[in-house]
């Protein structure tokens, strides 16, 4: 099919207000993401899953849970720099709360730490949001 200009220009009509207010396609990609994370997190008691939320509001997405979600998803070494058995990966920018100090959670007085969990991956998060809404504004 031939895309004229005319086609061009009523596909385009619209696009500026679809790219203008997103917060209804982020709450839809927002509620598979927290599904998939829910469903992907260690349940002990269930608090840590049924804390794992997202808010939308201004066209900004935004992951929450219980605080110790996101150390069991990363691990913290121990002040031997083992996290026993297991592996502390590295918290990438934009994670509440950031590492005191380098980029992994360390704690300052306990030899042996927890082993990351990878529950959720930050970069796949980003990923899928941004294919997600590239999806949907297309003309």
């Amino acid at each position: 099919m031939a895309f004229s200009e005319n086609n061009f220009l009523a596909a385009l009509s619209d696009w500026g207000d679809r790219i203008d207010n997103l917060d209804n396609d982020l709450l839809a990609i927002a509620g598979r993401l927290v599904e998939e994370m829910k469903t992907d997190a260690p349940v002990d008691t269930g608090v840590l899953r049924n804390s794992i939320q997202a808010t939308v509001e201004n066209n900004t997405l935004s992951f929450q849970m219980i605080y110790y979600g996101f150390f069991q998803n990363y691990g913290v070494a121990g002040t031997e720099g083992d996290a026993r058995f297991g592996v502390v990966n590295e918290v990438p920018s934009g994670i509440l709360p950031p590492p005191l100090q380098s980029n992994k959670y360390q704690y300052k007085e306990r030899a042996y730490g927890i082993p990351a969990q990878d529950f959720f991956d930050f970069g796949y998060l980003a990923t899928a949001i941004q294919n997600e809404i590239a999806n949907r504004i297309e003309l």
